[in-house]
């Protein structure tokens, strides 16, 4: 690790607070930025997302256009707020919300536009501490490295408050530049004023150049491999939320542990949004061996952690999971129940975070329990890593949603549509009594369709447990916190 230190310039608007004080937005990326990089080798390419055909007339679908099929494009054109020219509107409907991104850079733009207005100017008393408003650092990674990317999201967390936001090798991309200015975040007060963590191949000179350029304060943090990337990470997020003991604890010692092989790390994509939510240590294995940086990081906890391990034994094997009980408890976060299933249900990343959604160890406090209303949830391709880890901070903040994984671009799958609908709110009395969800789209449409998005917001709607057949849905008692 290396840290550098920049002054950074403030332009303290005093006389802009009383305007903008009261402000709210709650916007995020739709369309294309007009800044956003088009790929990773280069900071200056645009992308303009093509406008949808029309259908031509007379073949409109009868049944979706009884009374034919609308024309003339975007019916209502949104410009951004007056002082925020780099908004763009979002795609919502009564229970979910599309977080667009043509590219993996607007995806990290359009959650953090999403989640910090960034209205209160810096001289105000509160800004500094109020967190809602804009984050007090930001973490940049690049997006051609799972691993990497997903090994820095425990610095997410508070202090730190450090969202995701993609970098290239060679510097930082328009859409990003842009964003970084907009969000101007605070800089972590517990952490030397810094305002960004460049991990792994973010911490190059073009990047470096450009935060200097604009007075950006940053710490590098790197390693040889990924575990020692992890226990890196691990060591620098630790001696900030935890400088007594060097060790990320709340309320426990508690490790994710994820297998780096193959592409098994994609069990570990639900972790992301956990780590986002509570200080938790971060690490890799192999399916069949400790690496050495990983052991260092567990023997830093004395023995004391509750180790959760990511995936079945052909992710982690028994003899991996018996060498890490050395070091705490061991519970393997998998959707295999050995009373409920006389043999192991098939397992994959999809039914992964399903099960860790409904999980919950008292414990370690470990699991986000959720097995009826009043919830957020993030939903992402499989495919798409970077929108999984880019969407970690809508854990941190607002409906603290955990991560839900699709394998499907067109259709909600079986047990997606069974997750939704078993967590889907009823009343008995009144449907303003609540609670309601909120699911986040992320990505472009062909990441996820319309359709899928209509179909998670058609079961989520609250609805009458009265109504004859209205058999399924749940109240919010039915996933309060607790043993």
């Amino acid at each position: 690790m290396s840290f550098n230190s920049y002054l950074r310039p403030r332009i303290l608007l005093a006389a802009a607070a009383a305007l903008v004080a009261g402000a709210a937005v709650w916007l995020a990326v739709a369309n294309g930025n007009a800044g956003a990089a088009a790929n990773a080798g280069s900071t200056g390419t645009t992308t303009t997302a093509a406008a949808p055909a029309e259908p031509a007339a007379g073949t409109s679908n009868t049944n979706l256009y009884p009374f034919g099929a609308p024309s003339g494009g975007v019916s209502v054109k949104v410009p951004p707020p007056p002082t925020e020219p780099t908004l763009s509107p979002t795609y919502t409907t009564k229970t979910t919300t599309r977080l667009y991104g043509a590219n993996p850079y607007e995806e990290a733009v359009s959650v953090t536009q999403h989640i910090w207005p960034a209205v209160v100017p810096l001289n105000n008393p509160a800004e500094n501490n109020n967190d809602p408003d804009r984050p007090w650092g930001v973490t940049l990674v690049t997006p051609d490295d799972p691993l990497t990317a997903i090994t820095a999201t425990p610095l997410i967390h508070f202090p730190d408050d450090a969202p995701i936001l993609y970098v290239t090798s060679s510097g930082i991309p328009d859409v990003t530049l842009n964003e970084l200015k907009r969000l101007g975040d605070t800089g972590i007060s517990r952490f030397n004023n810094v305002d960004a963590f460049l991990v792994g191949a973010a911490a190059n000179s073009g990047v470096e150049n450009q935060l200097k350029s604009i007075g950006l304060k940053y710490v590098t943090v790197t390693g040889g491999d990924a575990p020692t990337l992890a226990d890196n990470v691990d060591k620098l997020y630790g001696s900030i939320e935890d400088p007594d003991t060097g060790v990320p604890t709340m309320p426990g010692y508690n490790t994710a542990i994820g297998s780096m092989d193959g592409k098994d790390w994609q069990y570990l994509l639900p972790a992301t949004h956990w780590v986002a939510h509570m200080p938790t240590g971060l690490l890799w294995v192999h399916t069949d061996s400790v690496p050495q940086p990983t052991i260092d990081a567990l023997k830093r906890r004395g023995g004391m952690g509750n180790i959760y391990l990511f995936g079945g034994p052909k992710q982690i094997s028994p003899a991996v999971a018996k060498q890490l009980s050395q070091y705490g408890r061991i519970v393997r976060v998998t959707n295999d129940d050995p009373v409920a299933f006389n043999a192991p249900p098939v397992d994959s990343p999809e039914a992964t975070a399903i099960a860790f959604a409904k999980m919950y160890d008292p414990m370690g406090m470990f699991g986000w329990k959720i097995t009826g209303p009043g919830h957020g949830f993030s939903l992402v391709n499989v495919n798409d890593w970077q929108a999984a880890v880019a969407s970690a901070p809508l854990s941190h903040l607002g409906f603290h949603a955990p991560l839900i994984l699709t394998s499907s671009a067109t259709t909600l799958t079986s047990d997606l549509d069974g997750f939704f609908t078993s967590v889907s709110p009823f009343f008995l009395d009144s449907p303003a009594d609540g609670p309601y969800n909120m699911t986040y789209v992320i990505g472009n449409w062909d990441q996820i369709s319309w359709d899928q998005q209509a179909r998670v917001d058609y079961i989520s709607e609250m609805h009458n447990r009265r109504v004859v057949g209205s058999n399924t849905g749940s109240s919010y008692a039915d996933s309060q916190p607790g043993a």
